[in-house]
């Protein structure tokens, strides 16, 4: 892929050479350097491409097959040519970061070395690593009272304990989360990947978090906390932002999300006050990607460099690969920005197409003056929703037990990716373009979106209203098909899926299908798989224990009430008998019209041959039919 930005390198010369009062009194600023081609192809490339598939992890693999419909990679999963990267440090720069997806590596130049590398056969163009600017405003001082704000409304599960979310319930509430903990949703099985400055689990909150994998980007190392080396305060704001997402003390506190599992990223860096880290961002994603992650969530957001203009959902770097992620199937939220209340004040990569922008409302759900604001350049919509972002409770990190309030609209992105993890618990099929929609739809403004807070504050009860409003009417494990279960009849606790299928003529397993004997075409009331030996004439009806004679066969046991009569056909209409070989009508199927004897016989014999069809179906080295079971034994 050959990456493009117009006047990339002549605004990196510019930043160098004339002195850019941007970065007066800081470093200068590390260089992406985009190269024009992998270096792989033929049998080569074919072979690369086998051995990153089983470098990926299998969910991810997975997720990537279900949304591209294809075999999951290709060329952008290999990494810059060894031959090309080489080029390129032999100038003299220093190799901060590699992108698969981009096709680039991030290094440290000076101005002389990066001529040499524009110069690169290789190269196709350079660019400055974008710096983020800090989003969330300061956290207002520690109250220590819970109150709700009078109008709020208050979720509708009244099976929820209150006592259970503390602090947190007030803007849980805003979302209406405790309504999907009503209904068993904690995100159980949802596995997010999670970027930010550092994470300490520590915290009360946080000390029964899920950690599948973690990785430090700054350090190169599994260590996210602070360590030896880093600014105090570190991973403070990562540890803000996790327990927003899936803290759980109960009594005092819970994130939105208690139950999900978490891959955790620590790519922002304190030591500088205003560092380049787009790099990082990017390799964090990738890394989180191939990790198997489900859905991601990060509040940080890069500007410097970018003009308005550049945020056109295919320009910025961080935005190029949010773009690559969704493609992949990863269900994404960012941060619009604390850049508000001025139009076209969003960040990257918040104007990502796919990307789901979350913007801040204070408790009133009115929204904040500093949210960021759309359009995006291209006059797209955002922010996509918003969330509580405003007085938010949030974990301490100054502490261990202690909870306090901040602001911004990186406080209310966790909530919106939280909300959206116990829906994807309940609807894992979920894509990013069906998350996204679904949320929107859910939303206050779904009829009249607009720039200062998208399609509003999505009612996450709206996607589940059915399937959270069900009972269990039967007792038998399954809710009705009505209000989203999978239980065909409800008013039946013999009928659910997995239920053994009975001759009955209903859908006893809730399958759609019933046995292929199991009808009644002439309706006289006899199934074909209960004995009727004629199923085009309702007149004549099968009711001895096996199927009809057929010539040659064997003499069949005598039917109830005939019982030591010797086989024949030529019993008088209506008789029970047996039949023997010359019988080939079988029992009363070659003239015998049904009579009351045989209606009152019917039950009794119809149950025997019913258990004697099933028993023949489970023994050993049968073959069960697609219909039945779906599978073949032995």
């Amino acid at each position: 892929m050959r990456h493009q930005h117009p006047h990339s390198f002549l605004r990196l010369a510019a930043l160098l050479l004339a002195g850019s009062p941007a970065i007066a009194g800081a470093a200068e600023p590390p260089s992406w350097v985009f190269f024009a081609d992998r270096g792989s192809e033929g049998v080569g490339l074919a072979a690369a491409l086998e051995e990153r598939a089983t470098e990926l992890a299998p969910r991810a693999l997975d997720r990537r097959q279900r949304a591209r419909s294809d075999r999951g990679v290709d060329v952008r999963d290999l990494p810059p040519a060894p031959a090309q990267v080489a080029a390129v440090l032999a100038t003299g720069a220093r190799l901060r970061s590699s992108s698969r997806w981009l096709n680039a590596v991030s290094v440290e130049a000076d101005p002389a070395q990066l001529a040499a590398i524009a110069a690169l056969p290789g190269v196709a163009s350079l660019q400055p690593v974008a710096r983020r600017r800090k989003l969330a405003a300061p956290p207002t001082p520690r109250s220590h009272s819970s109150r709700a704000l009078a109008g709020v409304a208050r979720s509708s599960a009244d099976d929820v304990d209150d006592a259970q979310y503390g602090v947190a319930r007030e803007q849980l509430d805003l979302l209406q989360v405790p309504a999907l903990h009503g209904c068993g949703l904690t995100g159980a099985g949802v596995v997010v990947g999670v970027q930010d400055s550092g994470f300490s689990l520590e915290h009360a909150a946080l000390a029964g978090v899920k950690v599948l994998a973690a990785h430090d980007f700054l350090n190169d190392d599994d260590i996210v906390a602070d360590e030896p080396g880093d600014p105090e305060g570190q991973h403070d704001h990562g540890t803000m932002i996790l327990s927003l997402l899936a803290g759980d003390d109960p009594g005092n506190f819970m994130g939105a999300a208690p139950g999900i599992s978490v891959i955790l990223a620590k790519t922002e860096d304190h030591a500088v006050e205003e560092p380049f880290e787009e790099d990082r961002f990017v390799e964090g994603l990738e890394w989180i990607e191939s990790m198997g992650a489900d859905l991601f969530t990060s509040s940080l957001g890069y500007s410097d460099w970018y003009t308005p203009q550049d945020l056109d959902g295919a320009t910025a770097v961080t935005t190029l690969a949010a773009n690559v992620a969704i493609e992949q199937g990863l269900i994404m939220f960012g941060s619009v920005g604390n850049g508000g209340p001025n139009p076209m004040t969003l960040i990257a990569p918040s104007d990502a197409d796919g990307l789901i922008a979350v913007g801040a409302v204070d408790m009133d759900g009115v929204v904040a003056e500093f949210s960021s604001r759309g359009p995006t350049a291209d006059g797209r919509i955002k922010p996509d929703i918003v969330a509580p972002g405003r007085a938010v409770w949030i974990a301490d990190p100054d502490s261990q037990a202690d909870y306090r309030k901040g602001n911004g609209s990186s406080l209310a992105t966790p909530l919106a990716a939280g909300a959206a993890a116990l829906l994807l618990e309940a609807f894992p099929e979920l894509d990013p373009a069906a998350m996204r929609s679904m949320l929107q739809q859910s939303a206050s403004l779904a009829d009249a979106p607009n720039n200062d807070v998208g399609w509003g504050l999505p009612d996450a009860r709206i996607p589940l209203a059915e399937r959270c409003a069900c009972t269990d009417a039967d007792a038998d494990g399954a809710f009705a098909v009505a209000c989203g279960g999978t239980d065909c009849d409800d008013t039946d606790p013999a009928v659910h899926p997995g239920a053994l299928e009975l001759c009955n003529g209903h859908d006893d397993d809730c399958d759609a299908a019933l046995l292929p004997d199991e009808v009644d075409s002439d309706m006289d009331g006899l199934l074909l798989c209960a004995g009727d030996c004629d199923d085009a004439d309702p007149e004549q009806t099968e009711v001895c224990e096996v199927a009809c004679d057929q010539p040659g066969a064997a003499a069949l046991p005598a039917c109830a009430g005939d019982a030591g009569e010797p086989a024949s056909g030529d019993d008088p209409p209506g008789a029970l008998t047996g039949g023997g070989a010359g019988d080939v009508g079988g029992c009363t199927c070659d003239a015998a019209r049904t009579t009351w004897p045989t209606a009152l016989l019917l039950p009794w014999l119809l149950l025997g041959a019913r258990r004697r069809r099933v028993a023949d179906r489970r023994l050993p080295g049968r073959e069960l039919s697609a219909d039945n079971d779906n599978a073949t034994n032995g």
